[in-house]
C-alpha cells in the first residue's frame, strides 16, 4: 500500500485520501481492481478493490496521490503492486490479456461517491453518483420554487407555461424572500437557449413575472433568464468571470447574476444563475425602443438591439463580410421590420463592412460605424476568456437613435466556449468558429492601441483582485455546486475546488501570454484616464471628478490622487501641470 505515496509530475487530477466506491451491477466483474497511472510518468498501479456487497466495491487511499492522469476499473489477472509502465500500456496490457476494464477517466474523484458506468461493456464510460442525496438542495444558497399549472412540462422555447413561484432565502443575509409557498407569484416560464436546450438534460429557462420583482438584490423587472451552465466544467466560472470583466472595464452594461438552487414542480433541478436578460430597458440596454414596422427616416436610425448569429432565424438581416464569410444580424429590438427599417439595418452593416476591409488600415474610416473604445472593452474580455466563440454567436452590438450615432459592441453574454484550446494565441488566430469583422478589425494599429490602453488599466487596477474574486465566489457556491453534481452526475463540477484550480490556470496564462505579447505596464503619476501618458485630458477628467461630474469610485480615487497625500485636491491639478511643465 505505501507504493502509492510516490508523487508525480505531470500535470494532472489527484486522487484524494479516503474511500470511494465502484458499482459493479452491470459489468459484473468476479473482482475488481482500481488502475491507475500517467500518460508521460512510467509509474503506474493496481490495486484490488474490497468487496462491500449488492455489487459495491470499495478502495481506500491512505494519502492523496498527486499527477494522476487516467484510472480505470478492472477485471484484471495482474497482481496487485508498481508497474513502470506508463498508463497507456498497462490498459493495453489488461487488453491484450482479453480482460475487461472500465473507462479512463478525467473526472475528478469524489471521496464516499460511487462510480457507476453507463453499460456493461468493455471500455464504458461512466460518471460519479453521490449516494443519497441526489434530490436535495444544499440550502447553502436561495432556492426558487416553481410549480407549474397542473405540473405541465416545460418542453417548447416559444410557448410559455404558466407558473407559480416563491424565493426562499434560506436565512441568507443581504437576500430577500419573494412570495411564500403559502402566497407564490406568478410567472410564465419556457425554455431558452440553442445548444444548451437541445443536448443537456438540465435545462436553461426563460422568466417572464406577472410583476415586477427586484430578485436577490438586482434590480427590478419581469424578464429573467435561469442559466442551468451545464456545459461549465470549470467551476461556473466561465460565465461568471466574463461578466465580472465587464464590469470592471467599465463597459455601458453588463447582465447582473447571482446563483441559486432551483425546485421544479416538486424536484430539485439543480445549481442555477439567476441573470438579466438583455433588453432594451433604462437598466439594461438603454437606448431608444424603435416601434415595430416603423418608416420615418429618423426614427429608422435607432435603437436596434442585434445578435451577431450562428443560427439561421425567420426575424434576420443575412450579408456577405469582405472575407466571403456570411454574416447572419438578429434583431431583438425591433421585433418586426419594415421595408425601411430592413434597408437601413442592411446599409448599416455593408456600409460597416466596407470600412472594415480596407487595404490601408491607417485608414480608420470605419470609427465612424463602431464605437472603438466599447469594442476593444469588448474584445478584451473574450481575449482573457480566450472565448474562441465570441463575435461568432451570443454577440450583441446596440445603436442609440441619430445619424450620427455608432454601433457599440455588448452586452457580453455567453462563454461556453471559453479555454477550449490552447492559450497561447489571439481569439481570431485559427478560430474554431467563424468570427465577423475582429480579425481585420485587429490589423488597424489604432484599434490595437485602444486594446492596449483598456488592458493598462485592467493590468493596474483589476488582475491582482481576479484570484480573490474568484475564491470568493467558489465559497459562495461550493456546496450547491456539490448537490448539483450529485443530481447531475453527468455534468457539473464535482471537484470543485480543482474546477477552480483549473479555471485559475488557463486564466493566467493567458493573461501572461497576453502580457508577453503587449508588455506589463507602469503606473505613470499623473495619468488619471490610463492613456498612457500625462496630457491635458488627465487634468479635465480630474476637475470632473472635483466638480463631482464623474462617478468616482474606487479606481478613479487611486488615480486621481495624484501626489498621494490621501485626498482630491486642487493641489492634485497642480501636480499634473508641474508634471506637463517638466518640474517633477
Amino acid at each position: 500500500m505505501l507504493l502509492i505515496l510516490s508523487a508525480f509530475t505531470a500535470q494532472a487530477l489527484n486522487i484524494p485520501k479516503g474511500t470511494f466506491y465502484f458499482d459493479n451491477s452491470l459489468t459484473k466483474y468476479s473482482i475488481v481492481k482500481f488502475v491507475f497511472g500517467s500518460y508521460s510518468n512510467p509509474e503506474s498501479y493496481v490495486m484490488t478493490m474490497t468487496n462491500e456487497g449488492d455489487n459495491i466495491w470499495s478502495i481506500t487511499i491512505p494519502e492523496t496521490v498527486t499527477g494522476m492522469y487516467r484510472y480505470c476499473f478492472a477485471e484484471t489477472s495482474l497482481a496487485d503492486g508498481l508497474y513502470n509502465e506508463t498508463f497507456p500500456d498497462i490498459k493495453d496490457r489488461i487488453s491484450a490479456l482479453g480482460e475487461m476494464r472500465t473507462t479512463t477517466c478525467e473526472l475528478a474523484i469524489p471521496v464516499g461517491w460511487v462510480f457507476t458506468p453507463t453499460s456493461g461493456n468493455n471500455w464504458a464510460s461512466g460518471t460519479w453518483k453521490k449516494p443519497g442525496e441526489a434530490t436535495a438542495y444544499s440550502g447553502t444558497l436561495p432556492v426558487m420554487f416553481i410549480n407549474t399549472d397542473d405540473a405541465v412540462p416545460i418542453t417548447s422555447k416559444e410557448d410559455y407555461v404558466y407558473a407559480e413561484y416563491y424565493v426562499d432565502n434560506m436565512g441568507i443575509e443581504g437576500f430577500e424572500n419573494v412570495g411564500s409557498e403559502d402566497a407564490p407569484e406568478l410567472m410564465q416560464i419556457r425554455g431558452r437557449g440553442n445548444y444548451t436546450w437541445t443536448a443537456f438534460d438540465k435545462k436553461p429557462y426563460r422568466l417572464k413575472l406577472d410583476n415586477k420583482m427586484p430578485l436577490l438584490g438586482m434590480k427590478r423587472n419581469r424578464h429573467w433568464a435561469l442559466m442551468a451552465h451545464a456545459d461549465d466544467n470549470l467551476g461556473f466560472l466561465r460565465n461568471t468571470i466574463g461578466f465580472e470583466i465587464s464590469r470592471r472595464l467599465g463597459m455601458e452594461w453588463t447582465p447582473s447574476q447571482q446563483p441559486i438552487e432551483v425546485v421544479l414542480n416538486g424536484e430539485y433541478i439543480g445549481l442555477y444563475f439567476l441573470t438579466e436578460t438583455i433588453r432594451v430597458e433604462p437598466d439594461r440596454v438603454n437606448i431608444t425602443e424603435q416601434a415595430d414596422y416603423e418608416t420615418n427616416r429618423f426614427s429608422i436610425t435607432g435603437g436596434w438591439l442585434v445578435e451577431i448569429d450562428n443560427y439561421q432565424e425567420e426575424e434576420q438581416i443575412r450579408t456577405v463580410e469582405g472575407n466571403g464569410k456570411n454574416i447572419w444580424s438578429t434583431y431583438k429590438s425591433p421585433e418586426h421590420l419594415s421595408n425601411e427599417q430592413r434597408t437601413y439595418l442592411t446599409g448599416l452593416i455593408n456600409t460597416t463592412n466596407a470600412a472594415i476591409y480596407v487595404n490601408d488600415k491607417t485608414n480608420n474610416g470605419w470609427e465612424q460605424y463602431v464605437d472603438v473604445d466599447e469594442l476593444a472593452r469588448f474584445y478584451l474580455v473574450q481575449e482573457l476568456l480566450d472565448d474562441t466563440e465570441s463575435f461568432h454567436g451570443s454577440c450583441f452590438w446596440h445603436k442609440e437613435n441619430g445619424d450620427s450615432t455608432k454601433i457599440m459592441f455588448g452586452p457580453v453574454w455567453d462563454f461556453g466556449n471559453a479555454f477550449h484550446r490552447g492559450t497561447n494565441r489571439f481569439i481570431y488566430d485559427h478560430p474554431a468558429f467563424t468570427q465577423t469583422w475582429i480579425g481585420e478589425i485587429a490589423m488597424f494599429p489604432h484599434f490595437q492601441e485602444v486594446v492596449k490602453r483598456h488592458w493598462n488599466r485592467f493590468e493596474l487596477l483589476h488582475y491582482a483582485e481576479m484570484d480573490d474574486f474568484i475564491d470568493s465566489f467558489t465559497d459562495q457556491i461550493y456546496q450547491a455546486a456539490m448537490s448539483d453534481a450529485a443530481r447531475w452526475p453527468q455534468y457539473g463540477n464535482p471537484d470543485i475546488l480543482n474546477d477552480r484550480d483549473t479555471f485559475k490556470s488557463y486564466f493566467h496564462n493567458k493573461h501572461n501570454w497576453l502580457a508577453d505579447q503587449w508588455g506589463e505596464p507602469e503606473k505613470v503619476a499623473g495619468d488619471v484616464n490610463l492613456d498612457g501618458e500625462v496630457t491635458a485630458a488627465d487634468i479635465t477628467l480630474l476637475y470632473g471628478i472635483l466638480l463631482g461630474n464623474v462617478d468616482l469610485n474606487n479606481d478613479l480615487a487611486t488615480l486621481a490622487d495624484v501626489n498621494e497625500d490621501g485626498e482630491i485636491t486642487a493641489a492634485d491639478v497642480t501636480r499634473i501641470y508641474d508634471i506637463l511643465l517638466g518640474n517633477r
